[in-house]
């Protein structure tokens, strides 16, 4: 009796392993079919949605989508993602990325509306702004409530939902040229991330960037030029009726060897605006701010010994409407200040 007992037993738990096996294998099936299920329409929902907004040509490369790797969230990519301009700007391309990543939300793919898009990132952009001598911008592409009525589109709600809290930039390069405003920037090897929750009504937003080398033009005058820039900025952003306010929290700006870093808040009330800004920089020397000047920061600056203490202050405190600005001032003193260097025979002395 306990023989059978024990067979019935052994039985029993073979068929539940078979099962069980049986269960899992079509399981992994349903996970690994379900990104080709969804590829494309969900390709097709994006060039709908850029169609639908954009006055701009839009190219999408090779297309994948990921579940696995991501559970329980997917993960969508576009390869060589390109907006070209149209009319004056026939041919420049706004944007040219390698490759764009969004996280989505598994069951609002799967229920194809009000797709949720938790996270981007965008490798290897490559992002050319242009502005003429009239005013056109290229990056002027959204198209209005009039031109979307007069193509007989309808203004139906984007069937993507931004519901952010992280996105990435890597290895980006941006140029801006402004001809009427007479300004110029170069920006080479950006990367740049942004943590939050960007659709509570008070964000805790901490971001990271750095540069290789930034270039910055106004005037005729070259500001920086070629700086190697890196950037902690967190902001606690409140919105309310009526009033954004945007508070510093910890921050600090490092341009070649110079770090300096602000304090205070910049408000948006209705109809008007309210700041009160402050530039910190208690650790700065008079080398820091020679790092800033190509001549001597490219070449020969570690070897080089520069003496003198250097004082930065500025800030930008008050009210700014139509017929208001904000107080503001920015300065710098330095006093007793030498310049020297291994191999040459005398110094730069009594730098003022």
């Amino acid at each position: 009796m306990s023989a059978r007992k024990s067979k019935k037993k052994k039985s029993l738990f073979r068929r539940i392993l078979k099962w069980t096996g049986i269960t899992f294998v079509l399981l992994l099936i349903i996970l690994i079919s379900i990104p080709f299920l969804f590829k494309d329409e969900l390709k097709e929902f994006a060039l709908q949605e850029a169609n639908k907004f954009l006055k701009a040509d839009v190219a999408l490369g090779d297309f994948d989508l990921t579940f696995i790797s991501t559970f329980p969230d997917m993960t969508i990519r576009f390869d060589d993602v390109k907006i070209t301009g149209r009319d004056e700007f026939k041919g420049v391309e706004l944007i040219n990325v390698k490759s764009l990543e969004a996280e989505l939300g598994f069951w609002s793919v799967v229920g194809m509306e009000n797709i949720e898009v938790y996270g981007v990132s965008l490798v290897e952009p490559r992002i050319d702004v242009r502005v003429l001598e009239n005013g056109v911008a290229n990056y002027d592409i959204v198209k209005s409530e009039e031109e979307m009525a007069e193509e007989e589109e309808t203004t139906e709600e984007s069937h993507f939902k931004l519901s952010l809290d992280h996105y990435e930039i890597v290895d980006g390069h941006i140029r801006y040229d402004d001809k009427l405003g007479n300004m110029y920037a170069d920006i080479v090897k950006l990367n740049h991330s942004g943590n939050g929750d960007l659709t509570a009504d008070v964000i805790d937003f901490e971001t990271k960037t750095s540069m290789d080398a930034l270039t910055f033009d106004m005037g005729g005058i070259s500001y920086l030029s070629r700086v190697k820039t890196d950037l902690i900025l967190n902001l606690l952003m409140e919105f309310k009726e009526g009033s954004d306010k945007f508070t510093l929290e910890e921050n600090e700006l490092q341009l070649n060897s110079l770090k300096l870093s602000f304090e205070g808040f910049y408000e948006m009330l209705e109809g008007y605006e309210n700041m009160d800004i402050k530039l910190k920089a208690d650790q700065t020397s008079f080398k820091d701010l020679l790092s800033l000047i190509p001549a001597f920061y490219h070449t020969g600056y570690e070897s080089m010994v520069a003496k003198g203490n250097m004082s930065l202050h500025g800030f930008v405190k008050g009210k700014m409407d139509a017929s208001n600005l904000p107080a503001w001032d920015f300065g710098t003193s330095i006093k007793g200040a030498s310049i020297a260097y291994p191999d040459m025979p005398s110094t730069i002395d009594n730098i003022a």
